[in-house]
């Protein structure tokens, strides 16, 4: 159990299917979500209604959310395999805060249409060079 969690979150090889990524990421983002919900009660940052600056000190929450990102790549970098894709082209995701403000929509929809069609991407069907079928491992 502890190594299919840790690999499902923490290694960037082998595939997982479309179900696989929705839940891991929809899981990743509640997770998230509750981390930001706990943090800001706990460690509220910089009050702008003090004179002095923001400190630039990592906070608590600010470490959280960056340790966070990793199974957020990993996820999505295991999904891309299953695209018989390189996992280096989810570096792209950092061009889209730069494609929203292009085309001047909120940053969010871009990142939405992306994981929108992670999810509904049927994966390359058989064995392919990042591993063994996700579908064909469940026995469907």
């Amino acid at each position: 159990m502890l190594s299919t969690f840790s690999w499902f979150f923490l290694s960037v090889k082998g595939r997982i299917s479309r179900q696989e990524f929705s839940l891991g990421f929809f899981g990743l983002v509640l997770v998230d979500m509750l981390v930001i919900r706990i943090g800001v009660r706990l460690d509220p940052g910089p009050r702008y209604y003090d004179s002095s600056p923001p400190a630039d000190d990592l906070s608590v929450l600010r470490l959280l959310l960056m340790l966070s990102l990793w199974p957020f790549a990993a996820i999505l970098v295991k999904r891309l395999h299953d695209l018989n894709v390189s996992g280096w082209w989810a570096l792209t995701i950092l061009a889209i805060p730069h494609l929203a403000a292009a085309l001047h929509v909120k940053y969010w929809i871009p990142y939405l249409a992306l994981v929108a069609t992670l999810s509904v991407l049927p994966g390359s069907k058989g064995d392919n060079r990042f591993g063994r079928d996700p579908l064909a491992r469940a026995g469907i």
